[in-house]
């Protein structure tokens, strides 16, 4: 996965549909982080675009404070509406760059689906000052895999893939087995010379979708939201299509759930 600048604000045009079809992230990877951040019941945390909270209720459900930063004002918007239980969170609406916080304010920073978004040129640096010395840092990614449950499918859509396209096809024709993700930020976070101690952890994930579920996921990729209107929707006609047909339905995606682990140097 590439660091990239986003389109301006691209999810918080499909916020209803991120928040509803986005998948959440397994309960064990949440406990491998407090377990390495070694988190009292004090912590405070500072999640880095939060979208609608997945990543932020797993957290707020054990109990911790959680700062939460998230650039689109409508997906801000539902992330307050979904943790308005929780008075210990905290919904800004700005991106990282412009977030202000004294220094050493934070136990853990965490980052989920997001981390790439921000800036290259400040983000480990930024994440670095913000954190209490020995403070940690955890970023994690859905990254799709296949095993030969789901290569039939894998096989059929990247033929859709190919046909309609092929600009994409680098992406969504050929995912690698779980025991061959690649780990780019494995390079990318020692070398920023912040941060030590870097763990790796890999959560497998099994997810059953209908046909209409799964194109509803797809459409809230931003590769998938920035294709010309009506490629992107023959893309998402032809592969819902597929899956009726073919498929009966119904499909089983898999993905590793990748978590980067590393302490404040």
């Amino acid at each position: 996965m590439k660091a990239s600048r986003r389109p301006p604000l691209i999810h918080d045009q499909v916020a209803q549909r991120y928040d509803r079809a986005r998948p959440g992230y397994p309960s064990a990877l949440f406990d491998d982080i407090v377990s390495y951040a070694k988190l009292a019941g004090d912590a405070r945390i500072l999640e880095i675009g939060c979208g609608s909270g997945q990543a932020t209720l797993p957290m707020a459900q054990r109990g911790f404070r959680v700062d939460c930063v998230e650039p689109g004002a409508q997906m801000a918007a539902i992330a307050r509406s979904n943790l308005a239980d929780f008075p210990a969170v905290t919904v800004t609406c700005t991106d990282f760059e412009r977030f202000s916080s004294p220094p050493a304010s934070y136990d853990l920073l965490l980052s989920a689906t997001a981390f790439h978004w921000v800036d290259p040129r400040i983000r480990f640096r930024k994440a670095h000052d913000l954190l209490k010395p020995g403070g940690a840092l955890a970023l994690f990614w859905h990254r799709p895999v296949q095993t030969e449950e789901s290569r039939d499918f894998t096989d059929a859509v990247g033929h859709v893939y190919k046909t309609v396209v092929p600009e994409l096809t680098s992406d969504y024709v050929l995912p690698p087995s779980p025991d061959r993700v690649s780990t780019e930020y494995e390079d990318l976070i020692p070398a920023s010379g912040y941060f030590v101690d870097l763990e790796i952890r890999k959560h497998y994930v099994r997810t059953h979708y209908s046909a209409a579920a799964y194109v509803d996921l797809l459409g809230t990729f931003s590769d998938h939201q920035t294709l010309e209107a009506s490629k992107r929707h023959r893309l998402l006609d032809s592969i819902e299509q597929l899956i009726a047909d073919k498929f009966a339905g119904a499909v089983i995606r898999e993905t590793v759930a990748l978590l980067y682990l590393a302490r404040r140097k």
